[in-house]
């Protein structure tokens, strides 16, 4: 019986986030209300408050839930080295952003840093707990300077990654301005704390001011 109404729940639960993006992929964030989005779903308004408390919940979901896709999908690639795990996730999320702007861009300009001590509450903390294990094992195999300290690096990695999408998303820079800032700071950052030479370079080429 309880795993016939878990699996209700996790139904429910969604659909509800399919009609979100629905909905603000055709009207904007304006469109979505709790109403609204309980008509789209098929769902008692009741039943979204106590799922998702309200719409910022409900938009920390539908990213949680893009997260969730995303994970799965790095599941059944190919494993990465350490740093180019991280390099591959930023990847990933810029080609999901980029195939649905018109759901993404009004998301981010509404949550932009949030809650939560990295940035939209425990989804930023789950991609800063990614990128500091895969920062963790770079540092074991000896790849960063001695002494690095992961947990500051990937914290300051996500933060200025979001500053800037938060500028794409309410529309101070374009996208192409955006994808060659991000790869400038990210590089650059880590450029400072790799150990090898060669590794360096192909981190400040990577960045776009070397060749």
């Amino acid at each position: 019986m309880a795993d016939g109404w878990e699996r209700r729940q996790e139904q429910t639960r969604s659909d509800v986030l399919v009609a979100a993006g629905a909905l603000i992929a055709e009207h904007g964030l304006d469109g979505l209300t709790m109403r609204k989005l309980a008509s789209e779903a098929g769902v008692a308004v009741a039943t979204l408050y106590n799922q998702f408390g309200d719409r910022d919940g409900v938009l920390v979901a539908f990213v949680s839930n893009g997260l969730d896709q995303l994970e799965l999908e790095f599941d059944a690639e190919p494993a990465h080295g350490p740093i180019d795990t991280t390099r591959a996730l930023f990847a990933a999320l810029d080609a999901e952003f980029e195939s649905a702007t018109d759901v993404w861009r009004p998301i981010f300009s509404t949550l932009k840093q949030g809650p939560g001590s990295h940035g939209m509450g425990e989804v930023g903390d789950r991609v800063v707990a990614f990128i500091e294990a895969d920062f963790a094992k770079a540092a074991a195999d000896g790849l960063f300077v001695v002494d690095c300290d992961v947990e500051r690096l990937a914290r300051h990695v996500f933060t200025t990654r979001m500053n800037r999408l938060e500028k794409w998303a309410t529309g101070a820079i374009e996208w192409d301005a955006y994808r060659d800032s991000s790869a400038l700071g990210l590089e650059l950052t880590l450029a400072a704390v790799l150990a090898d030479d060669s590794a360096r370079r192909v981190a400040l080429v990577a960045s776009g001011i070397s060749r």
